[in-house]
This record gives structure tokens, sequence and C-alpha cells, in this order.
């Protein structure tokens, strides 16, 4: 249920329609941390949906201590857009704009869908989720890392997530082709160029880059550049397994987790 505080608002058009013959697009959800340059962006990323003729769910959520924690409250919005909509939901990072409909998630039946880039990392700016249980399920587990590790990246733990379900639960899930993502670069005067030469249906301005440059408080963390090999080849080869708790520590789930941050 929408409530006041979406400063944002849902586009009043057709709700989960374009193109022909009813195809359906899952609802774009996003949150920004308000009085940041983050919801000037989020502002430019609903109209560019609206411009679309799409719907979207773009609220605001207080900020945390740093970054990375504010990014580790993303599963928790988008499993609360999960509980209080009825159709697939597309997550697309606050800094991004959509410049066509997502045509790949047209009547998608995946419970998970995700770009990974190198064929192992996933690309956590856009991610969804369909309505079957596997998916709440996946997002629940999600979650849990987030609070149990909050200083572990978040499309890493979405990752950890992803492996345990997809072990446990069948889950059925749609890698996307990278091509459908831009990444500006940093320097603006490369901007125009880029997106003259791209067809990609999202681009990224990365604006996490200025916002981790300005955080005051330095706090631990752990990134995909910091995997293990091994958990790399498995998740290119889509062949995740039982790991052992002699391992997790590879993993950053023991070093970071919430507990030995606090202490």
């Amino acid at each position: 249920m929408q409530t006041n505080d979406n400063l944002l608002g849902e586009h009043p058009g057709q709700i989960g329609q374009v193109g022909k013959d009813g195809m359906s697009h899952p609802l774009i959800v996003s949150y920004y941390t308000p009085e940041t340059a983050y919801e000037e962006h989020a502002k430019q990323l609903k109209a560019s949906v609206d411009k679309l003729g799409l719907d979207s769910r773009i609220e605001p959520r207080q900020a945390k201590s740093s970054w990375v924690e504010n990014c580790a409250q993303k599963a928790l919005f988008i499993q609360e857009m999960r509980k209080s909509e009825t159709r697939p939901i597309l997550w697309l990072d606050a800094d991004a704009i959509l410049r066509r409909p997502l045509k790949e998630l047209l009547n998608c039946n995946a419970d998970f869908a995700a770009v990974r880039r190198d064929g192992w990392h996933i690309f956590g700016g856009q991610v969804y989720f369909g309505t079957d249980a596997k998916a709440e399920a996946m997002i629940e587990r999600w979650c849990r890392y987030c609070r149990d590790y909050p200083y572990i990246w978040d499309q890493v733990s979405l990752g950890y997530a992803w492996w345990d379900m997809s072990l446990e639960a069948n889950l059925k899930t749609l890698w996307l082709d990278e091509s459908i993502v831009l990444i500006l670069k940093r320097k603006k005067f490369k901007h125009p160029f880029q997106l003259a030469f791209s067809r990609a249906a999202i681009t990224h301005k990365q604006e996490s880059r200025r916002s981790k440059m300005v955080q005051k408080t330095i706090l631990p963390e752990f990134r995909n550049d910091m995997l293990p090999k091994w958990w790399k080849d498995a998740s290119r080869n889509n062949a995740p397994f039982p790991i052992g708790q002699e391992r997790l520590g590879e993993l950053g789930l023991q070093r970071y987790s919430a507990t030995s941050v606090a202490a």
C-alpha cells in the first residue's frame, strides 16, 4: 500500500502495460536518501520512467552512517515492495536513467533476473524479482545477510542469496545481457559520446564514486574483488555447491559480521 511518504509518487497511467498485446512490465522500485545528491538523481529516474508510461514506486529512506550501510537497506526496501505489491518488481538504483522499457522482462516467469559482469559479478544496479514464493525466499535470505553482515557489499550478499537458493529451491534465474547497461565514465565530457553510441536500456551515473569519497566515517567493507577464485569460477559456471564452515571466512561471513563490527 502506497503512503504519503512517497515523495515521487506512482505514475497514474496504465498499470504495468507497455507495447502491444498487453505485455506486462514489472513495477520499477527504488529508494533514495533525502537531502543528498541521490534525491535529485531519483527525480531524474522518476522522470525517465514516467516518460515511458511505466509505473514506479520511488521513496525516501533515512541515511545510515555510511554508503555501505545505506546500500544494505536495498534488500529490506525490496522486501517491503515485494510484500505490498502483486506484480513482479524491478529495482533500479536511484542514480539510474531508464532509456527504454526492458522488453527482456516482459511477461518474464523467472524468480530472479540480473546482469552479471565478467560472468560472475552480479551487478546490483538493476535486479528483478518475480512473484513466486522462491523469489520471496531469496529476498528474505538476502535481507538476512544484509542484517547480519552490513559491511558486505549488497551485490555480494545478493550473490550469496542466489547461491543458497539455487541449491535449496531450484531457483529459476534469468541472466540479462550486459549490453542493456551503460555505466557512465567519471569525466562528464565523455557522456554524450557514450550515449550516442549505446543502445543500453539503463544508464548508471555511479554517484557512489563521489559519495564514498566524501563520507567521513571509514568502515570495513567486503567487496566483489575480495571474493575467492573458487566462488567466482562456480558462479560463472552456474554451479554452486555446499560450502563448509572452513570457507566462510573467505567470503567475509565471519570477519565482517554485525557482531564483530560492533565489538
